[in-house]
């Protein structure tokens, strides 16, 4: 019951985001808008400071960094594996091998670990988040590319990693690394103050532009086709990731960290980045949508599980 109740502020916020899509105060312009300040402004800032808050300690764990990178590398192959059961497109597989890593780690991670875990537990994400962001950006963009084309080139590679250097939450993780590792772990106070009034934004805001952002109608619909997929990204994906942190141990705090953010459901990203780069775009939204209903009930279980 108590991990139900962590997770019903997520529910309850996105569901107002929900509600005022259908009432007509929020509608896909404004979605579209909303989703464009938290993307430039508000998550950026949220990430640079928490990123530079971890100060020195960025280099404290190697052990965070290979257990996060081999789920990285090895989740997408078991995925490409399963979906070859029910499919031979490559633009649908790509999509699962895409959405399989794609946690929705900064507009549901950020809140449903900080919400379950206090400010430990946000700590540790922000550490998480900078070891993790361009890596898992990288690797997963390139898997999917891989399924799609049946080749990698170094065109490829070069042009995606031109991409992630366009990315703002790239770009603000790169920033807030680079001040860690200089010692810069603080700003002045009238800029930090400015920075933390426009983060502190972000995880509200972003929970409703989520529930404004995704259509849920055709739920019944999703279930049938992205069922598989879907179950894979919220149950297969974090129970991998803290079988890697046997091999490579952490602290409690930050692995629990690390297992519920790969819990949450799949980005919402991971439709436009499917659609730019000619997979199943379809698809990957029915993923999106059903992961993230299923996810009001699967987080209480990881939770649970995790002994949170």
């Amino acid at each position: 019951m108590d991990s139900f109740l962590m997770v019903l502020p997520l529910a309850l916020v996105m569901g107002l985001g929900v509600l005022f899509r259908r009432i007509g105060l929020l509608d896909g312009r404004a979605v579209h808008r909303l989703n464009s300040i938290l993307y430039w402004a508000a998550l950026p800032a949220l990430l640079f400071r928490s990123i530079l808050g971890v100060g020195p300690g960025i280099l404290s764990e190697p052990n965070l960094f290979w257990a996060v990178h081999s789920t990285f590398l090895i989740v997408p192959a078991i995925a490409l594996i399963l979906a070859r059961i029910s499919t031979s497109d490559r633009r649908r597989l790509a999509v699962s091998v895409l959405a399989s890593i794609r946690s929705n780690n900064v507009f549901m991670g950020i809140p449903a670990v900080t919400i379950a875990m206090g400010q430990e537990g946000f700590q540790a994400v922000s550490l998480y988040l900078a070891v993790s962001l361009v890596g898992f950006n990288f690797i997963s963009i390139t898997w999917g590319q891989v399924i799609l084309s049946g080749r990698l080139t170094l065109k490829s590679l070069h042009d995606t990693l031109l991409q992630l250097l366009k990315n703002p939450l790239i770009l603000a993780s790169i920033m807030g690394m680079a001040g860690a590792f200089a010692g810069f772990n603080r700003l002045p106070f009238w800029l930090d103050s400015a920075v933390k009034m426009v983060g502190d934004t972000g995880s509200g805001i972003a929970l409703i532009a989520l529930g404004a952002s995704i259509s849920f109608e055709n739920l019944r619909g999703a279930m049938k086709s992205a069922w598989r997929d879907s179950l894979f990204k919220l149950f297969v994906n974090p129970a991998l990731v803290w079988c890697a942190f046997l091999a490579w141990p952490v602290d409690p705090v930050l692995r629990n960290a690390v297992v519920l953010t790969s819990a949450m459901p799949a980005a919402v990203n991971s439709f436009v980045i499917a659609h730019k780069m000619g997979m199943d775009h379809e698809y990957a939204g029915k993923i999106v949508a059903l992961s993230t209903a299923l996810s009001v009930f699967s987080l209480p279980i990881w939770i649970w599980l995790l002994g949170i």
